[in-house]
Parts: structure tokens; sequence; C-alpha cells
């Protein structure tokens, strides 16, 4: 699937993110509002295994661990980063049609679609946790960039604060010399940096 080596690099780019927090910047907050580092770790790697799970038919932890931010992590952050996206990417390699139909927590849809989404999620939570921890002006690689800007655009409007099941908060004001990486994150509800 051509999407594939993107989540590699996406979840890559997250484990080595991961691997050099220190325990003082899972307290930190992020910009998702009401979540620390270690909620929104545990967040995004509950996600990673949920979407690799409805390829591998394996166990993963639930929604309801998903969306509070419960702990995931313990006290090995990078190894449960290091686990969850060895799963991913065997589940997803081993997948042979991108049309085959997988029910997922945003209802039906192609795997290669529910790929695409995977890795944006990837994309945007590890973009919250480096400029949680002090990465200022992060800017995400080009193809990073486009892939998350291209399914942000596909399916965040449908998906916009308005009711207690919304996954994304109203759009934010862009600084007005924000680069294309914030401009993306002001879309998807992230404050501008300050």
């Amino acid at each position: 699937m051509t999407a594939c080596p993107l989540l590699v690099d996406a979840e890559r780019r997250f484990v080595e993110l991961v691997a050099s927090l220190s325990p003082a910047d899972l307290n930190r907050p992020t910009p998702c509002a009401g979540w620390d580092v270690r909620a929104l770790l545990s967040h995004t790697l509950a996600g990673i295994e949920i979407f690799a799970s409805t390829v591998d038919e394996q166990p993963a932890p639930t929604q309801e661990q998903m969306f509070s931010g419960a702990d995931l992590v313990g006290t090995d952050p990078a190894g449960a980063a290091r686990r969850a996206t060895a799963r991913s990417q065997a589940a997803w390699a081993a997948l042979a049609d991108p049309e085959r139909k997988l029910t997922t927590i945003l209802g039906v849809l192609p795997a290669g679609e529910m790929l695409s989404i995977s890795a944006f999620a990837t994309i945007v939570h590890g973009w919250d946790i480096a400029t949680a921890t002090g990465r200022s002006a992060v800017e995400l690689p080009p193809q990073l960039l486009a892939h998350a800007a291209a399914v942000s655009h596909a399916y965040v409007p449908h998906l916009r604060a308005g009711d207690d099941h919304s996954l994304f908060a109203a759009e934010a004001p862009a600084a007005p010399d924000a680069g294309a990486t914030q401009a993306l994150m002001a879309f998807l509800g992230r404050p501008a940096a300050r």
C-alpha cells in the first residue's frame, strides 16, 4: 500500500520523539486542552493499536481508555511506543487489499483510509507533544505535512466540536506569520504558538 512508507516514517519519528522525553516532560500541558503529555501519549498509542486491531483482529486498548487518556505508558514510554508502532507496522504491512472494509471507531471504512487516518493521528499528536515539550517552531517534513493536510480537510469538518462526540475543537486563529504547519494546526483547533 502506498501509504505504508509514510506511516512507517510518521511512527519512526514518533518513537524517536518519545525516546527523547524526560520524566518531567510527561507532566507538561499540551495544545490539547486538559491533556498532559502522558495522557496524550497514552491516547496516541491506544489509537495506534486500536487502528491496527481493525486489521490484525487482536486485542487492543478500549475506546474508553483511548479517550480518557488513561495511563498506558507507565515507567517506559519509549518501550510502549516501540511496541505499539511495531504492531501497527506489522498489521498494515500484512494487509493485501486497501479496499477491504474495516469496522472502525469512525464507522466502516476502506483499509487504505484507516491507514491514512492512523498516520495522520500520529503526525498531529507527535507535533502536539513536540510543541508541549519545548521544541519551538516545530515544522513538519513536507511529505508528512501534505498527508496531514489532506486527511484534515477530508475528515475534520465532519468531526468538529458541536456535540458530545466531537473529536476536534473549532478552528483556532492562526498567527499572521504562521507557517504551513502552524496554519494546519490552527485548522485543527490548536492555539497559536506563544
